[in-house]
């Protein structure tokens, strides 16, 4: 029995291996007089491990609130049944009244309406057949946006996955995380440490990926994710190896910075 199963997953993990893989990757540095030095290169490490994944990686870099919905759209567009497709953020996000939101890149932000919500885009890449959420995000301080909920700290858990949906984000629901001077993030480094190093499937690489963050924040910083998978999937696997040789960077020795607070 445990045979059969073992050759089970390792098939449904072959058959997601070769779908056509696609990957949308932001990293936005600012918004308003707030920066978060460390985005850029979270953003250029997740376009380098899911290139070495073999995705078809699409990179962009300190968006406004038209540039980021349609990057969202044109990626949108090209998603189909079959697909793996992968949407990575880093910047700055907000809670509001339980729904969570990324925010584009402004020196001043003209309206509460101008931001992104989660929601939109889970749905927007729901139209692979497996997708994947990732958010490196920190928090702005309540007095930039006022929220009418009341302040809610963090952000929230997400409610709602569409079929053979997986979400994560660096920190646990409730959990501030503050921009600091550091040259990779925790979370955004283990996880694309542990994506690229060997085959597992998207519940156990999440596991691990919150074991690491946690030993290396001293239990400061805990993961949060869901998943909502119908079958086994890994984005690494040994019959399709790494496009080319992917060697992980440094955290900078996490020395006054990182993606936690302590």
């Amino acid at each position: 029995m445990k045979r059969f199963l073992m050759t089970w997953l390792i098939l449904m993990i072959g058959l997601s291996a070769f779908a056509q893989r696609k990957a949308l990757v932001i990293g936005n540095a600012s918004f308003e007089k707030n920066s978060m030095p460390s985005s850029i290169n979270d953003a250029q490490l997740a376009t380098d491990a899911l290139k070495a994944l073999d995705f078809t990686v699409v990179q962009k870099t300190n968006l406004d609130y038209n540039q980021f919905n349609e990057a969202l759209d044109q990626f949108k567009k090209t998603l189909s049944t079959g697909d793996v497709a992968v949407f990575y953020y880093s910047g700055f996000a907000k809670q509001e009244c339980g729904k969570n939101y990324l925010m584009p890149n402004s020196s001043a932000m003209k309206k509460s309406s101008e931001l992104i919500s989660v929601d939109v885009v889970l749905e927007a890449i729901s139209r692979a057949t497996e997708s994947f959420l990732f958010l490196e995000t920190r928090q702005i301080p309540e007095s930039f946006l006022k929220n009418p909920c009341g302040k809610n700290k963090g952000l929230a858990a997400i409610q709602k996955l569409a079929a053979n949906q997986g979400f994560a984000m660096a920190s646990g629901t409730g959990e501030e995380l503050r921009a600091r001077d550091s040259k990779y993030s925790i979370f955004t480094h283990a996880l694309f440490k542990n994506m690229t190093e060997e085959m597992q499937d998207f519940g156990d690489l999440m596991q691990n990926t919150v074991r690491d963050v946690k030993a290396a924040s001293k239990n400061n910083q805990t993961p949060y994710w869901k998943s909502n998978l119908k079958a086994p999937f890994s984005f690494y696997h040994p019959e399709q190896p790494l496009k080319f040789r992917f060697r992980l960077p440094s955290y900078n020795s996490l020395e006054g910075g990182g993606s936690y607070n302590f």
